[in-house]
């Protein structure tokens, strides 16, 4: 296979990445948050600038280290909400569909209000996996209470 020139990955990641922008022009986050449509839109073009960035990162690790937040965008993807298990490198993913069923809340309500994509959450949270624990695989659970919530906005 031909490797692929890293401008093809750099114009992907701007094309998609503009996307992204034009999709969330003139909507709130309340908005954003309550449209699937869009929030499903604008999910899958980052997860593609994600994919781009990964193949970036490998084919031309130069001039990807030049991008801030490579990893982050790198990492972007469902799910939305991720649990970081202090003292490990364990991420847990709450499911947004796979396991969502009528009359059950993935997420207690203090949790689901809308923020900013700058606020993180810490707390003792008691979640419900899904799945079997696996070796470098994210483990999809549901959040069934969480004590000492303190919200954080990392600006």
């Amino acid at each position: 296979m031909v490797p692929r020139d890293p401008g093809v990955y750099l114009e992907d990641i701007e094309h998609y990445a503009e996307l992204a922008v034009r999709f969330t022009s003139g909507i709130s986050l309340a908005q954003y948050v309550t449209d699937e449509k869009t929030r499903a839109a604008v999910e899958r073009v980052l997860e593609i600038c994600g994919e781009a960035l990964g193949h970036l990162s490998k084919s031309a690790p130069n001039i990807a280290a030049t991008i801030p937040y490579t990893r982050e965008i790198i990492g972007y993807g469902t799910p939305t909400y991720r649990i970081w298990v202090l003292g490990t490198k364990r991420v847990l993913g709450i499911s947004e569909g796979r396991f969502t069923r009528n009359g059950y809340e993935l997420l207690p309500r203090e949790i689901t209000q809308p923020t900013s994509f700058d606020t993180e959450y810490f707390g003792d949270f008691t979640v419900c996996p899904f799945e079997p624990e696996q070796p470098k695989k994210m483990r999809l659970v549901c959040v069934s209470a969480v004590h000492h919530l303190r919200i954080v906005d990392r600006k």
